[in-house]
């Protein structure tokens, strides 16, 4: 039997009565046992993993300390892409047993599939011991400004915060890419995936490709940074000026 307190890795899926896969779908979703105790887990709280065929898997990573001693239940709220509705949006609310069982309480497996379809959607559970790795690998790039004083501090959270403008590509060759209206005192980021061997380069201002400065605060690929299991390389520099900065990978 497990103890209070185990960390809960849990795959939610989603199917809609519109065919529209999870990655495409706005929702959010709030864990509970209690009714007072409830842990609110947006979209992009989730784990993603893509998949080759163009799937994505979703991911909660639940600490079920502050949630107390029961059944997990699960409140899902969807913004239904109905074209018809104000702002092309219908708002649905489900309530669904996840049929897991947290703080030592034994799950109910039977009530994690959702049999029937109710306001035209399922919504599958499944507690999971580890998550795959991602079957596709992206290149990000772009230009972020949280302040940090080495690449050795960059999170995935910063890739995601709206504060910075990073843009993801499913990983591959780039030719020349511009990163636009950059502020001066910003950084230059491009981060490619460890295993394929890209090498990431700048634009000299007259088409060759040269290194990342270093000299205030740069990298070429010598550090690294895990998102989302995937392991990669990280490139970019501080900006002195503001304007523009051409980008290669090769």
């Amino acid at each position: 039997m497990e103890g209070p307190g185990v960390g809960k890795m849990i795959q939610i899926s989603i199917n809609s009565h519109r065919d529209v896969q999870m990655q495409d779908l706005d929702f959010s979703l709030e864990f509970y046992v209690y009714a007072n105790r409830r842990k609110q887990v947006l979209k992009s709280d989730l784990v993603r993993i893509d998949r080759t065929d163009g799937m994505s898997m979703f991911f909660a990573l639940l600490d079920t300390r502050t949630l107390g001693r029961g059944e997990l239940m699960c409140n899902v709220y969807i913004s239904d892409p109905e074209p018809r509705w104000k702002g092309k949006s219908r708002p649905v609310i489900l309530r669904r047993d996840t049929g897991i069982g947290v703080g030592g309480v034994k799950g109910n497996d039977w009530q994690s599939v959702q049999k029937e379809w109710v306001e035209g959607y399922k919504v599958d559970f499944n507690s999971v011991w580890s998550i795959p790795k991602p079957e596709v690998a992206y290149i990000f790039y772009g230009q972020f400004m949280d302040h940090i004083d080495s690449f050795d501090e960059l999170t995935p959270e910063m890739l995601i915060s709206p504060e910075n403008r990073i843009l993801s590509v499913t990983a591959g060759k780039m030719g020349k890419t511009p990163i636009s209206d950059i502020v001066a005192g910003n950084k230059v980021l491009v981060l490619t995936p460890s295993e394929y061997g890209y090498v990431a380069t700048k634009d000299n201002g007259i088409g060759g490709k040269v290194p990342f400065d270093t000299s205030i605060m740069g990298c070429n690929g010598e550090k690294q940074i895990s998102v989302d299991g995937t392991e990669y390389d990280i490139y970019g520099e501080f900006m002195t000026v503001s304007g523009e900065l051409f980008i290669y990978v090769d």
